[in-house]
């Protein structure tokens, strides 16, 4: 199942995999998924990035979102800023500058954390690094929403703009399908840590999962800043990304070794999976967050503007997430306490906005 590219940078030798996850969707035989479950356990350990194709996700359904994200993001600032996302209480909406940084996690060292401040009289932030280099804004405007119901998520409702018309439709639909396939994915990875297969379910009937559009619009004409990327090496929040990409310049960073990037392959058909910082800490460091992040293209006449879908699996606000018993042993005793996942995911927000707690 595994397929490996190399970045230009890397002197890397782990592979992206790919996993063929149609008797997940099928109900196979068996011995078949068995072996799924398997390889999925074993990216998850290893690299905490993997690709599904054969997901059961309807092509028509993916492109009328694509098409309709694709509207969104060609109409005038005016009306993209109908739904800002400004306020730390709504960490969705319309956002048009960036800062992404590797050091948001409340669990790691502060030597590899990154400081964020809110500059004076601008509402841009400035991060500087443990290397104390200035990071540039993300070349990137996104736009988020969240869970369809507040009262059992405990999350701000959803609001739309007003165009494109239809937005809203679409984009609820493409977000059911989302929670479909996680359900999917988790089940799997309940069988990958040797628990009872419906063992997450209880933990997502009131989720606060987030469906996140981005768009890296065209670079004709523009001179990226030093150490300017479209999206700054980071790792996400919660407990998995299904990522549906436009094209390549997606890397990972293996232990977060930046010198060490690796490519994740483009496969128009396939989603990309990786693991956010709640599902290490869950697993107690077994499966791995990994650092990535979206590269500048390189200079050579086409048209380069690239557009994604980013579904962020986040659990009951409520759950008290502590290491998964099945994780733990004298080897490898407990390394965290406890936290519910809304005190972990805000905290990071608050954090990657330059607020602190």
């Amino acid at each position: 199942f595994a397929h490996q590219i190399l970045g230009e940078e890397s002197n890397a030798s782990y592979a992206i995999p790919i996993i063929d996850i149609e008797v997940l969707v099928n109900g196979s035989v068996k011995e078949k998924k068995e072996s799924v479950v398997q390889e999925i356990g074993k990216a998850c350990e290893e690299i905490g990035f993997f690709a599904i194709t054969n997901h059961g996700v309807d092509t028509d359904l993916i492109d009328a979102t694509w098409d309709m994200t694709r509207k969104f993001f060609d109409l005038p600032i005016e009306e993209k800023m109908a739904v800002p996302s400004k306020e730390p209480e709504y960490p969705y909406g319309y956002e048009q500058s960036e800062r992404l940084v590797k050091g948001k996690s409340t669990d790691r060292s502060q030597t590899t954390s990154d400081l964020c401040k809110l500059d004076e009289g601008d509402e841009k932030s400035t991060c500087i690094d443990s290397d104390d280099n200035i990071s540039p804004p993300d070349l990137k405007e996104t736009f988020a929403i969240g869970p369809r119901d507040p009262e059992k998520s405990g999350m701000p409702g959803r609001r739309f703009p007003p165009k494109p018309e239809g937005m809203d439709k679409v984009y609820e639909d493409y977000f059911t399908s989302m929670e479909i396939l996680t359900g999917r994915l988790l089940r799997s990875f309940a069988l990958a840590l040797d628990l009872k297969e419906d063992w997450f379910e209880d933990k997502m009937d009131r989720h606060m999962c987030a469906l996140r559009a981005l768009n890296y619009p065209d670079l004709e004409g523009v001179d990226p800043l030093p150490n300017q990327l479209r999206a700054g090496a980071h790792t996400d929040y919660g407990a998995l990304t299904i990522l549906k990409s436009g094209g390549p310049g997606l890397q990972v960073s293996k232990d977060g070794d930046i010198a060490n990037w690796v490519d994740v392959p483009y496969i128009p058909n396939a989603f990309i999976i990786n693991l956010g910082d709640l599902m290490q800490r869950w697993t107690n460091d077994k499966w791995v967050s990994t650092l990535h992040r979206v590269v500048i293209p390189p200079k050579d006449g086409q048209d380069n503007r690239r557009q994604s879908l980013a579904f962020f699996a986040n659990i009951n606000g409520d759950a008290e997430v502590v290491p998964i018993h099945t994780c733990v042993d004298e080897k490898h005793p407990s390394k965290y306490g406890k936290i519910t996942a809304k005190e972990h995911l805000m905290s990071k927000h608050l954090a990657s906005m330059g607020i602190e707690e």
